[in-house]
């Protein structure tokens, strides 16, 4: 019996296939590459805005230690440095000499400082960073959160 060979053998369709193959996986990864990249593209750009307000409050609370520090040594009584510390918009407890004042990050941090005068001496006693905590943010049921119950 004599065979008729067929037009258009199945030995070119095989290298056609893994050729696909092929650059369909390398269009995947590179999909995959460029996505990555924006991601952390935006991640870096985040880090940055946060850097930049944190140094933008840091340098608002220096600039208000740096007049709170002027009005206790230039006050001679403690009526008097109250007096001037209330027009700065700190918080000051004449009792135990603490003063306080609070410098906005961004919506939902803050920049809290807390000042100890000490013989007519400014020392700062804390300078931290804190989350700004709402309670009625999520209502009266509070955060909603698996209690393990079925």
């Amino acid at each position: 019996m004599n065979r008729i060979p067929l037009i258009g053998s199945l030995n070119v369709g095989g290298s056609s296939i893994l050729m696909i193959f092929v650059l369909l996986c390398l269009t995947t990864f590179a999909t995959l590459a460029m996505i990555s990249a924006l991601t952390d593209y935006r991640l870096a750009q985040r880090v940055v805005s946060a850097g930049n307000d944190y140094f933008a409050a840091d340098s608002a609370a220096v600039e208000k230690l740096a007049e709170i520090s002027y009005i206790v040594s230039a006050s001679d009584t403690p009526e008097q440095m109250a007096e001037r510390l209330q027009e700065l918009d700190v918080s000051f407890s004449a009792d135990d000499g603490i003063i306080s004042y609070v410098v906005d990050i961004d919506e939902i941090s803050s920049l809290n400082v807390i000042l100890e005068i000490r013989d007519n001496e400014l020392n700062i006693t804390s300078w931290r960073v804190e989350a700004a905590y709402d309670p009625d943010a999520f209502g009266a049921e509070g955060l909603p959160v698996w209690t393990g119950d079925w």
